[in-house]
């Protein structure tokens, strides 16, 4: 009986350890846009972009998964995330008081590691 005992224990642990490595992990490239509020001046959301990379650029590999979108169906690491690349865009907008309006938009380029669930 010990010794069935002990061959399910050792069954178990080894499935969990092969379940553990499943399958290799790849390194995802993607990017996004992100906006900031509308500014008076081209200036003003010229600064307001930069201060937006700036905090971007600051945030660690954790809290930049928790700032981008990626897909849910894969196995993320969180801690993989790094920013590639990250430039600012201004947009004219019409407000809807019929004023011309400024809006920051920053590009993020960043990669991070993942593995398609089985």
């Amino acid at each position: 009986m010990i010794k069935v005992i002990s061959f399910a224990s050792v069954m178990l642990f080894s499935s969990v350890a092969v379940a553990g490595l499943g399958g290799a992990s790849q390194t995802i490239v993607s990017s996004e846009s992100m906006n900031g509020d509308p500014m008076g001046s081209r200036d003003a959301a010229l600064a307001a972009g930069k201060s937006m990379i700036m905090e971007i650029n600051d945030k660690s590999p954790y809290e930049l998964s928790r700032s981008v979108h990626y897909s849910s169906n894969d196995q993320v690491d969180v801690n993989s995330f790094e920013l590639l690349n990250s430039h600012v865009t201004v947009n004219e907008i019409v407000t809807s008081d019929g004023d011309i309006a400024y809006q920051p938009v920053i590009n993020v380029s960043y990669e991070y590691k993942a593995r398609q669930r089985d």
